[in-house]
């Protein structure tokens, strides 16, 4: 049998931020590398024709590139490596920036001599690579700063995904271990009426059997939903009701006052109307003497089931599982809870339908 709810979790940061548009980085790249150059003096295009130019920009968009990638790489290997305390973060910051500073200080120092070793320039200016170095540090320091607010703003979305399918999944498990006390708290009273009718009434037991064979299929039908429309509930609340006119007789009587119901968008969770009629058939003293009459409507988005209340003299033990089993399921799917009260005259429970726009 399939799960009803397929859960996939994934790894926190598994979509690194700096894996992401390469095209646009690497235009980027190349944007901000010949500008560092060209604005620093250690290229100018009055002293260069047009393909050495060219070529010259080629070689710092490389080296960019490279100061770029290390750089990333340098930091997977120190987060992957430095322990992380809270309390102390801002140590760990401080050796990311810091290693960060150095490695593309060297990197960038050692590539712009090579430049000029490779092309046969004159000797360093000193002022314009100073810049050229200082203006790289600043430039990845800061392009650092803003990929890591990136990355830790998504991995804070993946951090709230999982709470949010950890959530769901667990609320999931809650619903199944619910619903999956329907099934022996319903055989239970049934086979109870069913060891009653047996020994007191055999026609009316066999009837019985063959009648909650028909209502213990729509259970098994609907057992793994969450929900099923009012109007099926409705019908199985007929269904089910006969099953107690062949147990009491003329000592019970229901009147469905729903004329007509949006089929299509207001549900109920399965077997919720059986509970509160089963609860209305026992806190009740029935007899045909004075029958009980359960009145099924609509109000204000409730489905209401009410009757008149006459009060049992000796009280059968009750767990309270049914009522408690509806009331969790409800806030497990809506967050609300069902209402049930009485007073000296009237029992009367209010299951909320729930509105499905699908």
């Amino acid at each position: 049998m399939k799960p009803a709810i397929a859960i996939k979790i994934s790894s926190p940061g598994s979509k690194i931020w700096v894996k992401k548009n390469w095209i646009f980085k690497l235009l980027l790249i190349a944007v901000i590398a010949t500008g560092i150059v060209h604005v620093s003096g250690v290229i100018t295009t009055v002293r260069y024709p047009d393909f050495f130019l060219l070529t010259y920009y080629l070689y710092f968009i490389v080296l960019a590139f490279v100061i770029w990638k290390g750089c990333v790489k340098l930091l997977a290997v120190l987060k992957k490596n430095l322990p992380l305390v809270f309390k102390e973060y801002y140590k760990t910051i401080i050796v990311l920036y810091v290693s960060v500073t150095v490695y593309t200080g060297l990197v960038s120092t050692a590539g712009l001599l090579l430049w000029f070793l490779l092309f046969n320039e004159t000797a360093p200016v000193q002022h314009p690579v100073s810049i050229a170095v200082t203006a790289s540090v600043i430039t990845v320091l800061f392009a650092v700063n803003i990929a890591e607010i990136f990355q830790l703003k998504e991995q804070q979305q993946d951090i709230e995904k999982r709470a949010e399918q950890l959530n769901i999944a667990k609320t999931h498990a809650e619903l199944v271990a619910l619903k999956n006390q329907i099934d022996p708290h319903f055989l239970f009273n049934s086979l109870n009426t069913l060891s009653y009718l047996i020994s007191s009434n055999p026609v009316n037991a066999r009837l019985y059997n063959d009648t909650l064979a028909k209502v213990y299929r729509y259970i098994l039908i609907n057992r793994e939903k969450n929900l099923v429309s009012a109007s099926e509930e409705i019908e199985f609340l007929s269904n089910f009701f006969y099953l107690l006119k062949i147990r009491f007789e003329n000592a019970v009587n229901m009147n469905i006052e729903i004329k007509s119901i949006a089929a299509e968008a207001l549900f109920l969770p399965p077997i919720s109307l059986q509970i509160l009629l089963e609860n209305a058939i026992k806190h009740n003293e029935i007899s045909v003497a004075n029958p009980l009459t359960v009145q099924v409507s609509l109000s204000s988005n409730y489905v209401v089931i009410k009757n008149r209340l006459l009060q049992k003299t000796y009280k059968a033990p009750s767990t309270g599982m049914g009522l408690n089993n509806l009331d969790n399921r409800y806030k497990l799917l809506t967050g609300k809870n069902i209402i049930v009260y009485k007073n000296s005259e009237y029992l009367r429970g209010k299951l909320p339908l729930i509105n499905v726009q699908l």
